[in-house]
């Protein structure tokens, strides 16, 4: 994708009577630009949120900003929470291969970031019983 890509062009609407932006959104699926006019003063159209005016309120602000949403109903909490969980699983599957407990391929992929919070004293007592276990 280029800049040019990006630069509004010019549409003539109601019979040429009328010049207005393009709507600078494009599609998830095709990567197309929307063809339609854009809101006067905005970079899109009133179906991709050109009509939008945001929260009024400080309250209505505030709740936006502690939201944090970015698809639906995603929050950073909720982020979080998975990749702990998705550590919490490593972990154990880490102790399990170590300690001799699990056979077979281990799961593919790069580990979560999050291990160090998972299960500290798993870890140490894992590693301790496998210094035992080298020491004999």
């Amino acid at each position: 994708m280029s800049k040019n890509d990006l630069q509004p062009r010019q549409l003539l609407t109601l019979g040429g009577r009328i010049h207005c932006n393009q709507c600078q959104a494009k599609s998830k699926r095709s990567g197309v630009q929307c063809l339609g006019p854009a809101v006067k003063g905005k970079k899109v159209c009133r179906m991709h949120g050109g009509t939008s005016t945001g929260p009024k309120t400080p309250e209505g602000r505030l709740r936006c900003a502690l939201a944090k949403t970015i698809h639906g109903q995603e929050t950073a909490q909720i982020r979080m929470e998975r990749s702990l969980a998705s550590a919490r699983l490593a972990v154990l599957e880490s102790v399990g291969h170590a300690l001799g407990l699990l056979k077979g391929p281990r799961t593919r992929g790069r580990k979560p970031n999050q291990m160090h919070k998972a299960y500290p004293g798993l870890q140490a007592a894992a590693l301790i019983h496998l210094k035992k276990q080298a020491q004999e």
